[in-house]
């Protein structure tokens, strides 16, 4: 298979919305796709025949009525048994990312106290996070640079490699340092898998296949706990870690065997020469900003430092001056870590300004979920779990298949977003307003709602960003929307246990005013929510009247975030996509310049005559 080295050139703005682009003389293509476009003007262009001097005059990223590259789905060059085998592959390595982020949670009281170091365990989930998160980015450089391939192998080598350092570590110290380790790794499994599947299916299909992603991914949540936690009693901790092992090695095995390669190649064949021309600058830059601005935040929230606290503000004034150096060295390098022209597109913009928000407002919801059955309710964590479980698993998986079906059946995902944001709205005011007096139902029907909104708007996201860049800059973009949700998750947990810890220290100062030893009992309740059972009954309803009021006080601000994601939903752009228009693409050629939509000839289009086998 013969593929091209694309390069792009710009196209200018101009006030009246007028776009003018650079393209050579007597170019039948750019002349066609300069024409204004009616009704009657077909939506597949053909491309000029190859020749040494034709360039493909095209943006990197697009509305829906600008130019586009885009690559052939490879899903119809290899045989059917080789598509499901790479699909299991790649999807094996969500389902184990999806166990271990359900499972650390079980696990880490039974590590911290076996270890006997129980104010340690937090950072058994926080370590992880912080590094997948930091170096999301850095694997569609990866991507771009030294191929899909190495990238994904490069992510079950550190996730691997730190699970097993997991499992034989024999130090608390030991254990944090290999969960931040193989959080390097997973960092990449879901970026790399999505931007696979992206290449291996159409535009039309992709909803679709990331259903079935987010059913596998729900399975594995849905897994984690219980499994983590019956291999724990039954065979230590350790074995929740060893059983990891056998999925990830059997992910690298397979995308090293089965994986066919990109329509458009790897910029560098040595990985030498491809990691010197990583821009390693602007890599430290970034990682910096992002883990010292989730540091500032769990500093606040998770070890009760004030913000005047030198280790808060100190360390969010390091992030703030980080990205500042980041984005300046950005603009001066030429292969940046985030290609900054993505912010150009007030439509791409929104994409990862709604992905960031949404996810805020949703781990802010969720997070606090447990808190309210195990203070208010005081029912067992395993009845709060199974909520969590049943409403997880089911809403991921029904809303990314019913969003992907319906894109997948031709229809404008315009509006799709908007609505999909209403449950998350009203579910957060509802929650609001629970009480302990309410049925068990009621409960669900208040965050199975919200799951299925926020599943549905994640697929929405993915397929409005996908139709929007080409693919030659596909990987950067699909790491930068991952990068804004892990993100906008991590500081939600921050952000909501922030209002809540500050909500709840203000309304017990009202309601312990006057009383002896107040400020001892306040101390108390903020530091462990046991403290609560050990009141005087009149004291105690107080407590469990001011926490109450600080879960509602979060979910009003998760209501309220997602009002912020609707309306910045609306700047997020459509097309419709149709299987007879696509197919009858595919006939004509494979892949191409298009104009809003699928293309044709991209392996036909030449840059400087240059073509790599």
């Amino acid at each position: 298979m013969s593929a091209i080295i694309i390069t792009t050139t710009p196209y200018t703005r101009t006030h009246s919305h007028s776009r003018t682009r650079s393209r050579p003389p007597h170019s039948r293509a750019q002349s066609q796709i300069g024409t204004p476009v009616n009704e009657q003007t077909p939506l597949l262009l053909r491309p000029p025949s190859p020749t040494p001097s034709c360039t493909s005059s095209v943006s990197t990223y697009s509305s829906s009525s600008e130019t586009l590259l885009r690559s052939p789905p490879l899903k119809d060059s290899i045989s059917l048994a080789r598509f499901c085998t790479v699909c299991a592959g790649i999807w094996s390595a969500n389902f184990v990312f999806a166990f271990q982020s359900t499972a650390i949670p079980t696990l880490a009281p039974e590590i911290g106290s076996w270890f006997e170091h129980a104010e340690l365990a937090a950072y058994l989930g926080s370590g992880f996070t912080l590094a997948s998160t930091a170096v999301i980015p850095l694997y569609g450089v990866f991507m771009e640079t030294l191929g899909r391939t190495f990238a994904m192998v490069t992510a079950c080598a550190f996730f691997g490699v730190g699970t097993i350092l997991c499992a034989m570590s024999n130090h608390m110290y030991t254990l944090i340092g290999a969960r931040i380790f193989a959080g390097l790794g997973g960092g990449g499994l879901l970026t790399v898998s999505s931007v696979i599947v992206t290449d291996l299916v159409p535009l039309r299909d992709r909803g679709f296949y990331q259903g079935l992603m987010m059913t596998i991914f729900g399975s594995g949540s849905m897994l984690g706990g219980p499994l983590a936690g019956w291999l724990t009693d039954k065979y230590g901790w350790h074995w929740s870690f060893w059983v990891q092992l056998p999925i990830i090695v059997f992910c690298a095995v397979i995308v090293s065997i089965f994986l066919p390669t990109p329509p458009i190649p790897p910029t560098h064949q040595s990985l030498l020469s491809g990691l010197a021309s990583l821009d390693w600058l602007g890599s430290f830059f970034l990682i910096t900003s992002v883990t010292t601005l989730l540091l500032g935040f769990s500093f606040h929230t998770s070890y009760l430092e004030p913000w005047s606290a030198p280790i808060v503000w100190g360390m969010l004034l390091t992030s703030v001056i980080s990205t500042g150096l980041f984005i300046y060295t950005e603009t001066q390098v030429k292969r940046p870590v985030v290609p900054l022209e993505l912010f150009k597109s007030s439509h791409i913009a929104a994409i990862n300004t709604c992905g960031f928000f949404l996810s805020v407002g949703n781990q802010a919801f969720m997070y606090q979920i447990p808190v309210y059955f195990a203070v208010i309710v005081n029912t067992s964590t395993a009845q709060a779990g199974l909520i969590m479980s049943l409403c997880g698993g089911l809403g991921l998986a029904t809303g990314s298949m019913v969003a992907g079906q319906y894109i997948r059946s031709g229809h404008s995902w315009k509006y799709l977003g908007p609505i999909a944001l209403f449950p998350p709205i009203v579910g957060s005011i509802v929650a609001a307003m629970w009480d302990p007096a309410w049925t068990w139902w009621s409960y669900y029907a208040t965050v199975l709602p919200c799951v299925l909104g926020y599943s549905t708007f994640l697929c929405v996201q993915l397929v409005a960003l996908i139709s929007s860049v080409d693919s030659k800059i596909m990987p950067k973009a699909t790491a930068l929307m991952y990068t804004t949700r892990s993100l906008g998750a991590t500081l939600g947990v921050s952000i909501g246990g922030s209002v809540q810890l500050g909500a709840l220290a203000g309304d017990l100062k009202k309601q312990f005013k006057g009383i002896d030893n107040g400020n001892e009992i306040i101390s108390a309740i903020l530091h462990s929510k046991s403290a609560i059972r050990l009141l005087p009954p009149s004291l105690r309803e107080l407590a469990l009247a001011s926490y109450s009021h600080s879960l509602s006080v979060v979910w009003i601000f998760s209501a309220i975030i997602a009002t912020i994601t609707f309306i910045n939903s609306f700047w997020i752009e459509s097309s419709e996509v149709h299987k007879d228009e696509e197919d009858d693409q595919l006939r004509k050629g494979v892949g191409g310049v298009v104009e809003g939509g699928f293309g044709e000839g991209l392996g036909e289009s030449t840059i400087e005559g240059e073509t790599r086998e």
